[in-house]
């Protein structure tokens, strides 16, 4: 590799050919960099365009759902409500019966 490096640096007819050499190849990646560059300038345009004109209005949109999701929640407390107060009930009747059990064995 140095012998390869030594060859180039001592010629400048090589030095020449190397530093065109690695215009070319510079200004080929350039060119595809601003091309990619520019696809997503027009791709943000373009979705910022459709925002724009649809009118959406992302915070109402949001705020929407969230309210339609608590007035289901609300609901659905309301339903459950009577569901819930049977279940506590027999509970609180389950350890009344367990604990007057464990007070007549020890008697």
């Amino acid at each position: 590799m140095e012998d390869a490096l030594d060859l180039l640096m001592s010629n400048p007819l090589y030095m020449v050919a190397a530093g065109v050499l690695g215009l070319v190849l510079l200004i080929f990646l350039l060119k595809k960099v601003f091309k990619l560059a520019m696809i997503i300038i027009i791709g943000a345009l373009a979705y910022g365009g459709y925002v724009y004109m649809t009118e959406d209005d992302p915070m109402k949109i949001i705020q929407q759902k969230l309210d339609k999701g608590k007035s289901t929640i609300g609901d659905i407390n309301d339903a459950t409500r009577d569901i819930r107060r049977d279940a506590i009930d027999k509970v609180i009747d389950d350890v009344d019966k367990k604990l007057k059990e464990a007070a007549k064995k020890r008697k």
